[in-house]
């Protein structure tokens, strides 16, 4: 008798090199079509754009091996959740990144807006010059709400790196403990590597589930 297991309906491939968080994944044009699957949900594609470098002076990041945060320094990538702090004290604990240009960042106030009626906020938009960030946080215990610090100074370098394939894409995934409820996950950078977030009447959780692909 086969075990109730999460039932991935899309996971999209986001690791350039063909490796996810924890195995290799099909993308959607391999797997499911994408017109009548992945995009009645969202809306996103691999193409060409830029990541955010940000990365100790005199050290280098490659972008095709950087999927979590180290002494070296880390990489942001659009559509992936990020908790940042800018110049103008604003903090976004789960701001997804928008845009990344040549010189400026766009971030959402939160990761939808769902979570800004729950957290009675105004969900919007917010352009920042990629030099602005000036603490970013990588969540290391989630029960006890501990984070790990890194402030962006004049010992690192912030730049944009052009790359093939730019974004990392949110999964698609169906529930079966939440009566196949299907949720658009978004990836969210913690201290140990990138997980899972998906909302529900508004609030954020983590994937608590086994991730299969199929």
């Amino acid at each position: 008798m086969k075990t109730l297991k999460l039932k991935i309906i899309l996971l999209l491939l986001f690791v350039a090199s063909g490796i996810g968080i924890n195995g290799q994944f099909k993308t959607v044009e391999d797997s499911l079509d994408y017109e009548l699957h992945y995009k009645k949900y969202y809306d996103c594609k691999y193409e060409p754009g830029y990541v955010l470098i940000i990365q100790k002076k005199g050290k280098i990041i490659d972008p095709a091996k950087s999927w979590k945060p180290t002494k070296e320094g880390f990489a942001i990538r659009m559509e992936g959740i990020y908790d940042l702090e800018f110049n103008d004290e604003k903090r976004y604990r789960s701001g997804v990144i928008k845009n990344i240009t040549k010189d400026s960042l766009t971030i959402s106030s939160t990761m939808n807006e769902n979570c800004a009626k729950y957290e009675g906020i105004k969900y919007e938009l917010f352009t920042y010059s990629i030099k602005d960030i000036v603490i970013a946080r990588f969540i290391n215990d989630r029960s006890l709400g501990i984070f790990s610090r890194k402030k962006i100074n004049d010992d690192y370098e912030v730049f944009a790196m052009k790359v093939d394939k730019a974004k990392l894409c949110p999964a698609v995934l169906t529930f079966p403990k939440r009566n196949n409820e299907v949720k658009v996950c978004h990836y969210y950078l913690t201290d140990q590597g990138y997980d899972i977030l998906f909302e529900t009447n508004g609030f954020l959780d983590y994937m608590q589930y086994p991730v299969y692909w199929q």
